[in-house]
């Protein structure tokens, strides 16, 4: 098989110089790099051409988001596995090939990368990513010793930062990435669509990476909450049965008063507005729904983590594993016809 690395870019030459050339000069080159800009005006285009002769380029005139730029470098990859990465990521020595071995497992669908501090590379960033049961989605390990996060494991979904994805298990072979989402919590959503069409999701700890968080977006920034508060309730809409998400949109609004409320207190006004407009968008915006055999529900049963929080918060998470871990039981129930002996 041969592998394809898709590289968005927005102005950020600074950064993706030193990307493209851990690529180019790690020790397993990839078969075929793909950069795609996202209509950058730092000369990206320009310099890429001159300096990286080597390198697929696609030059798109406007900003389509991590999601579309990621589905433009599909288009251009020839590869059949996938490498998504960050343009702020610089790989470590055997990154890659640890990557394929794990592809070497037919049940596998994705491999996420075991993503390190750019400045030290003995502290996690991400070790792959896991929900709680009101859909909030986070980093695994980021902060702690990379020394605690040696052993494989099965992931609810991969960090889209630095993951290899094999082209044969992508539900839609057209795209990588839900465009309707821009950027952030689209891995959450690719997390969704293997899972519940069958494919593993793993964490392969001798693929290592150096990564700088939010380069190109800012940390914190509202642009960044708004899509990621927005975002984690379309995904939730789109895979969680109708019924089941009809259920939980009441405990969800109450979770986001309480965290509007809370941030107003703090004097964290940017987040306030920015929980406000991305409930109000999260639930105002069209859905199609994700059709597959597996139930949504189910993925929450085998994955969700629990979140340690005060008494009021906490009583709204119990809710929403209730409202979820029933939705999976009434969707599994048409199927579990009783035998005769039981009629």
């Amino acid at each position: 098989m041969t592998t394809s690395v898709i590289v968005p870019n927005y102005n950020g030459i600074k950064i993706l110089r030193n990307c493209l050339v851990s690529l180019q000069e790690h020790d397993r080159k990839p078969d075929q790099i793909v950069v795609v800009d996202n209509g950058s005006s730092d000369g990206s285009v320009e310099i890429i051409r001159r300096d990286f002769p080597d390198v697929t380029l696609i030059s798109l005139e406007s900003n389509t988001g991590f999601t579309g730029a990621n589905n433009a470098g599909i288009t251009a990859a020839s590869g059949d596995l996938l490498v998504l990465l960050n343009n702020d990521c610089i790989v470590e020595p055997g990154w890659l090939s640890n990557l394929e071995k794990r592809m070497d497992d037919p049940s596998v669908g994705a491999v996420t990368s075991s993503i390190r501090n750019i400045s030290n590379v003995n502290t996690m960033d991400s070790a792959g990513g896991e929900i709680d049961w009101m859909g909030f989605s986070r980093d695994i390990g980021k902060g702690e010793p990379a020394s605690r996060f040696t052993e494989q494991m099965d992931l609810a979904f991969p960090c889209g930062g630095a993951v290899m994805v094999r082209r044969a298990a992508l539900p839609d072979p057209s795209r990588l990435f839900w465009d309707k989402l821009f950027i952030y919590q689209e891995d959450l959503d690719l997390g969704f669509e293997l899972n519940r069409t069958g494919w593993r999701i793993v964490y392969e700890p001798a693929a290592v990476v150096r990564h700088m968080h939010s380069a190109t977006t800012g940390r914190g920034s509202f642009f960044k909450e708004h899509l990621c508060i927005r975002n984690r309730i379309l995904v939730l809409r789109k895979h969680l049965d109708r019924k089941t998400f009809t259920e939980l949109a009441p405990v969800i609004r109450k979770w986001q008063n309480l965290w509007f409320i809370a941030s107003v207190f703090r004097g964290r006004f940017t987040l306030a507005k920015a929980i406000l407009k991305g409930t109000k968008d999260g639930f105002a915006m069209p859905v199609e729904t994700f059709t597959a055999a597996i139930p949504a529900e189910n993925v929450f049963t085998r994955f969700a983590v629990q979140n340690k929080t005060g008494h009021t918060k906490q009583t709204l998470y119990k809710k929403a594993e209730i409202i979820i871990r029933r939705g999976g039981q009434v969707i599994a129930a048409p199927s579990e016809k009783p035998s005769s002996a039981h009629r």
